[in-house]
């Protein structure tokens, strides 16, 4: 059984975030919601996530998860602004706490934002959270960063950063602690469905100009082309590909930005004493250090 799905496609970030819910119940999910940051003005918009509590409204849904798939690197969360909007629960990966470290690290920040108050609900591998007729299993996909989780949602699955379209590949490994070998399994757990299972990924870049954006591909489609891992690529030729790739990629350009805000599900800084919304950077990071 297949849950219903409207995608909503970010233009800056290239990210997909996926309205997903139960026809009869109207029980909904909104998976990797996007807060709008332009890094050359510093100016801020909700207007993606407004389009997504529009739509929400508008078909009558009652929305019950905002779920991020991983602390994002490229672009902001918009967990907090969409359950200030519509309520919801804001889950993500347990293993949460370890990356939120690292970033705390890495920027001087006070401890208090490793405590991740703004995440209602910390989700182990395996664990089910109940949506109308379906449920979210929350399915353990390290490799891209160490918490990374995809959903699955009947015969549906949410990808995240694993897989991208079949002739895009796969996401890269060298963020903190990321693995190409780890996302090798992470792949195997995915495809290890039938061919017909429906795969929604998190980000598509329109391979580079070739296409429009596009996100969703099926088991059957990425075991036959994907460029990266298909027609039965082993693992030992996959880590050499893919470490090759990431020495070559640039950080994302709105990185340095995103961390602090992404650990504390996307909420924006308190006013600084004169009235603005400050964020810091810290130059000269080690390429691995986040």
């Amino acid at each position: 059984m297949k849950p219903d799905v409207k995608t909503f496609y970010d233009k800056r970030s290239g990210t997909a975030s996926h309205v997903v819910w139960c026809a009869r119940s109207k029980a909904c999910a909104v998976i990797d919601p996007v807060f709008d940051l332009d890094p050359a003005s510093g100016h801020t918009s909700c207007k993606p996530i407004e389009m997504i509590a529009s739509f929400v409204r508008e078909r009558g849904l009652r929305l019950g998860w905002i779920l991020d798939t991983h602390i994002h690197h490229d672009h902001i969360s918009g967990a907090s602004e969409l359950k200030r909007l519509l309520g919801g629960t804001i889950a993500i990966g347990d293993r949460v706490g370890e990356v939120a470290t690292a970033i705390t690290d890495v920027y001087g920040l006070e401890p208090h934002h490793i405590q991740l108050d703004p995440f209602d609900k910390l989700l182990a591998d395996g664990e089910h959270l109940p949506l109308g007729d379906f449920t979210v299993e929350a399915l353990a996909t390290p490799g891209h960063t160490i918490d990374h989780l995809s959903f699955v949602i009947g015969d549906a699955v949410f990808t995240g950063d694993t897989l991208f379209m079949p002739d895009s590949g796969t996401a890269r490994c060298d963020f903190h602690r990321g693995s190409a070998s780890a996302l090798f399994q992470s792949i195997k757990r995915i495809l290890d469905r039938a061919d017909d299972v429906d795969l929604f990924a998190c980000h598509d870049y329109g391979a580079a100009g070739r296409r429009a954006p596009a996100w969703h591909s099926t088991v059957g489609a990425q075991r036959s082309a994907n460029i990266h891992i298909g027609n039965g690529t082993d693992e030992s030729a996959f880590v050499i590909l893919r470490e090759k790739r990431d020495a070559s990629l640039d950080m994302p350009a709105l990185m340095l930005l995103s961390l602090p805000l992404n650990i504390r599900a996307g909420a924006l800084p308190a006013l600084s004493a004169h009235g603005r919304i400050m964020l810091s950077v810290p130059l000269n990071v080690p390429r691995n250090a986040m």
